[in-house]
């Protein structure tokens, strides 16, 4: 069965191709097609073998047409009590007569309803997770420093425009901020009141370090531990969750986050980059760059053994720890 440009071999002529409210409910047949009816558990345990006979998501319902709950309400009430166990669609036909819906229209509607309760639910419950909230609160992070980055330079830019080369001179030796000075000022020019919002924000900034520190040391206990708080945040930002880390070798989390420079070694024959997020580690950043490699790799194989005890157990392993630490100094004093 073909619709458009994709093909549909194994679902019925009577969920593909049908028209909802002038929309055609094709597009989203695969979904529902996967929604569709519940097993019937009572009748499976009493059969010994594994045939196990179809209960549809409308079965065995009794609704009356007043009441008080909305019809899709009930429907979704009675999918959640069976456990949600998916099948085979069934088709609008049947669910007319047993008296559940007065037509296709009707019955398309319920089921619209129930998948979008259905899914409600589901981003109800992968929001509600400490890592989705952490991955939040980096990805405010992130754009609250690029936000401010580019609102400092520019205000730097203008502040550098309207004085003398030798003031700015005087100011970069004496290492005074342009933008604390105007905003220490009694100006009430726009200028002056940006440069007082950025002071502000960089202390609310601050804050949420603190508090991504804290959620990060909570959820990643050992790798925080080996690598500090912020960046075993960024790298979970990087990968996108906990699980895709814990999957990954060690030498993809060595050079995470440096996707720029893998890609133009890999286009341009230029030289492999050696670490990304990680360089934010002190031993690296440190570190000549001769001995650089050695303990960026050092530190990624430790790191994801960190990842994975934080994935599967959640709590600190000291040991582990004390080794890593020796492993990671060890690397560091090679010549």
């Amino acid at each position: 069965m073909c619709h458009g440009n994709r093909s549909y071999s194994r679902i019925p002529e009577s969920v593909t191709g049908t028209m909802y409210g002038g929309c055609n409910i094709a597009g989203y047949s695969i979904f529902t097609w996967t929604l569709g009816f519940l097993m019937d558990s009572k009748q499976s345990e009493k059969t010994d073998d594994l045939h196990v006979s179809s209960f549809y998501w409308y079965d065995e319902l009794k609704i009356e047409r007043d009441s008080t709950l909305p019809i899709p309400t009930v429907f979704y009430s009675r999918f959640i009590e069976n456990g949600g166990k998916l099948s085979i669609l069934p088709t609008w036909k049947e669910a007319v007569t047993k008296g559940i819906c007065k037509d296709k229209d009707d019955y398309y509607f319920y089921l619209r309803e129930i998948c979008l309760m259905w899914s409600r639910n589901k981003l109800q419950k992968y929001n509600s997770s400490e890592e989705v909230r952490l991955v939040k609160l980096m990805l405010v992070l992130r754009e609250t420093d690029l936000m401010m980055s580019r609102l400092s330079e520019q205000i730097i830019n203008w502040d550098s425009m309207r004085e003398s080369d030798s003031d700015s001179s005087v100011k970069q030796k004496k290492g005074l901020d342009p933008i604390r000075e105007m905003a220490s000022g009694t100006g009430n020019d726009g200028i002056s009141l940006l440069c007082r919002d950025l002071v502000s924000m960089k202390g609310s900034r601050g804050k949420l370090v603190r508090d991504i520190s804290m959620r990060c040391e909570k959820l990643l206990p050992n790798c925080s531990n080996i690598v500090g708080p912020l960046v075993a945040a960024r790298l979970l930002l990087e990968a996108g969750s906990l699980k895709r880390l814990c999957r990954m070798p060690a030498s993809k989390i060595q050079v995470l986050g440096a996707r720029n420079a893998l890609f133009s070694h890999l286009s341009s024959g230029s030289p492999p980059p050696k670490h990304g997020l990680i360089f934010e580690h002190k031993r690296i950043h440190a570190a000549s760059r001769r001995i650089r490699g050695k303990i960026s790799r050092t530190l990624a194989s430790n790191l994801i053994i960190a990842f994975r005890i934080d994935y599967y157990r959640g709590t600190i392993d000291s040991a582990f720890l004390e080794r890593a630490q020796l492993r990671i100094e060890k690397a560091g004093k090679k010549s």
